[in-house]
């Protein structure tokens, strides 16, 4: 009965990641005004993907291409439009990833065993990786950071092309949803 219990949690646990929920911040400059903003261009920022495995994997060219026309679209939608000569904002973003271990201690058991008592420890851990996605918007001529916005959500493993498609545009989507920000 113990077992089906741990494996009834354990299944619990992995749903819940897989369906996990976005967290997303925002901060902006409250002395900007927003309504100036019509037309952006990306900042060019360069590959640097030194170091490790995940830098590397960070740097993809197939994600970098996703997470731009996600936000492009986002931005589009709110009537900007791309000026690459004379902007008013430039747009970088930034990504990273966390390993993450979550315990859970459900405390002690107290089975009979043979007629007697003993005391057992009952703990579940879980290792995940959760993502985090940072856009910045920059005033073009003053080159000053105007609004960033921050999302993080738990990577699923080894997720299909489509789907790290739908989870970029669903992540882009809930951060700039309060853009521009109201004072």
């Amino acid at each position: 009965m113990r077992i089906l219990y741990l494996a009834a949690i354990v299944g619990l646990a992995f749903v819940a990641a897989g369906c996990s929920t976005i967290s997303v911040s925002h901060d902006f400059d409250t002395e900007a005004d927003f309504t100036t903003y019509k037309t952006y261009a990306w900042l060019q920022e360069p590959v640097t993907a030194v170091g490790n495995a995940d830098a590397a994997r960070q740097q993809n060219t197939l994600l970098d291409k996703r997470i731009r026309s996600a936000v492009e679209a986002e931005i589009q939608a709110k009537g900007m439009t791309v000026d690459t000569e004379n902007p008013d904002l430039l747009l970088v973003y930034h990504t990273g990833v966390d390993s993450k271990i979550n315990v859970t201690d459900w405390g002690y058991t107290y089975p009979t065993r043979y007629g007697g008592w003993y005391g057992d420890r009952d703990v579940d851990v879980y290792q995940y990786e959760e993502g985090t996605l940072i856009v910045d918007l920059i005033d073009a001529k003053t080159h000053q950071l105007v609004w960033r916005g921050t999302a993080t959500k738990t990577l699923e493993d080894n997720p299909s092309p489509e789907r790290v498609e739908q989870n970029i545009r669903e992540v882009v989507g809930k951060m700039l949803a309060s853009y521009p920000p109201s004072k």
